[in-house]
Parts: structure tokens; C-alpha cells; sequence
């Protein structure tokens, strides 16, 4: 992990939204990421046919996410994510699709094997909570057919 040395001398590490290229990096990733979405089968029918909002939102978002200006905070609210996508039936293949998609375009922007692993640690998680399809479940808040 690279590190830095502020002022007084001391390491610190460098922050995870410089080592992905600051707010431009995390853009040009966006903007591939979306550009996967648009063209996939799965995912492509639960966005809207014009991914420019959701292309702003989600750089916003990963600004924030990996440690930036609270861009999407300010904008938009606070994310709750799972309240937000809750009208999106989200299950494992959803899920999956999503950080493969994410991750390859992630792959064409960033060569360091050992970040995109930190990002994927990052994002893995917050992918599995999104899941709200759970067929082998009966609760109100989940999918269920």
C-alpha cells in the first residue's frame, strides 16, 4: 500500500480515492461501468433507457464511498441504498452481475491487481445487502415470487 508523508513527518496511507485516480478516475470508471450495464441483459432492463442520471449518482456516490467530498450526501440525501432500490427485484444473479460488471470495468481503468482487490473487499458487502429477492424467504420487505 503506498504511503505518504504529511507535514509532520508522519506516514499515512494515501487515501483509496487518490489511488483510483480522484474524482476523474472514479468518473472514467463510471462511465465504463455504465456503459457494461447498458449493453447487459440482465441489468440493462432495470435502469432507465437514458443512464445519465444514474452515470452522475453513482460517480457521487463512489467519490464519497472511497473517501471524498460528501457529493452524494449533499445532493442527494443520505444514500440508504437499499431503501432507494427497494422498487428493483435484486437478487444473487442481480448481485453478481453487478460486481462483475463493476470490477471489469474497474479492471480496464486501474492495472494494480492489490487495489482492485481493496475495492472489491469494499464493495462486496454493500452488493450482498442490496440482494432484496430472497425466494426461499416470506418476509413483506423481501421479493418473494
Amino acid at each position: 500500500m503506498e504511503k505518504r508523508d504529511t507535514a509532520a513527518g508522519q506516514a499515512h496511507e494515501t487515501p483509496l480515492l487518490e489511488r483510483l485516480g480522484g474524482s476523474e478516475g472514479i468518473g472514467r470508471w463510471v462511465q465504463r461501468f455504465y456503459d457494461k450495464i447498458a449493453r447487459d441483459p440482465l441489468l440493462a432492463p432495470l435502469f432507465p433507457p437514458d443512464l445519465t442520471a444514474s452515470r452522475e449518482k453513482q460517480h457521487a456516490y463512489f467519490v464519497e464511498f472511497f473517501g471524498g467530498p460528501r457529493l452524494y450526501s449533499e445532493t442527494y440525501g443520505r444514500p440508504f441504498l437499499r431503501f432507494r432500490h427497494r422498487h428493483v427485484r435484486i437478487g444473487r444473479p442481480e448481485r453478481d452481475t453487478w460486481m462483475r460488471l463493476v470490477m471489469e470495468a474497474l479492471a480496464e481503468e486501474v492495472d494494480d491487481p492489490a487495489l482492485r482487490d481493496e475495492v472489491a473487499r469494499r464493495l462486496g458487502p454493500m452488493a450482498d445487502a442490496m440482494i432484496n429477492h430472497h425466494p426461499d424467504k416470506q418476509d413483506p420487505y423481501f421479493f418473494n415470487a
